[in-house]
């Protein structure tokens, strides 16, 4: 097999646990399931990964990396400090629209019963938490109180992946051919009936930012304005 099939099959296999993973977890899915789903002999994943646990890893240094690039953090001392978390806010939400099977396989799908995935993410965390603290400097914060830490450390994170988390799950409920009337009928009405478009977008950014920096009661005034 050429260099150029073998690359071909690697990323179908590793396509195919990408689409698995985010749909079922990993510890629902078998190499027999991958090796199935990206067209190839099971004898082969082992050849390219060594197993399942060397696919998870090449999924979560994929997705870290993507991760890491979205959050690094923009502008310079000259660049207002509002338009610095705007412009952070709006790469981590395209991160996660641009990445939706990647981000619900390496962080929604982690066992945490395997040491060997433990220290694989611990490591990739150590790595950047210096990061995370230059952040809280330019805020004028204090790295150093633990508390503020545990509130502030991946705030926007968490509030951001949640929602497409939660966006997600719902989208492949809209999608299941099976759904029961009560599912269709309540997709008709909830939030994720909304169009999930460059408004919704562009809205959402800006009040997040606005929440980030001043609190949810700047909030209030989108009420008059309406």
């Amino acid at each position: 097999m050429g260099n150029g099939k073998k690359a071909e099959a690697k990323k179908r296999i590793f396509d195919a646990a990408v689409h698995l993973f985010a749909r079922k977890g990993y510890a629902a899915v078998g190499i027999r399931e991958i090796a199935r789903e990206a067209g190839v002999q099971g004898s082969m994943i082992n050849y390219y990964f060594d197993g399942k646990i060397s696919i998870l890893k090449a999924i979560m240094d994929e997705c870290y990396t993507r991760y890491i690039k979205a959050i690094s953090i923009p502008g310079n001392d000259s660049t207002p400090l509002e338009n610095r978390v705007r412009t952070l806010i709006r790469n981590l939400v395209n991160f996660y629209r641009d990445n939706p099977d990647l981000a619900n396989a390496a962080f929604g799908s982690i066992p945490v019963d395997i040491p060997e995935i433990t220290d694989h993410r611990i490591k990739w965390f150590e790595s950047h938490r210096n990061d995370a603290n230059s952040w809280f400097e330019i805020l004028g914060l204090d790295t150093d109180d633990v508390v503020l830490n545990s509130v502030l450390r991946d705030f926007l994170g968490k509030i951001v992946s949640g929602f497409f988390r939660a966006r997600y799950c719902c989208d492949r409920l809209a999608e299941e051919p099976d759904a029961s009337d009560h599912v269709r009928e309540h997709f008709k009405h909830d939030d994720h009936a909304v169009p999930f478009d460059e408004a919704f977008i562009e809205k959402y950014v800006d009040y997040l930012t606005r929440v980030y920096l001043y609190g949810i009661t700047d909030l209030r005034s989108t009420k008059k304005e309406k």
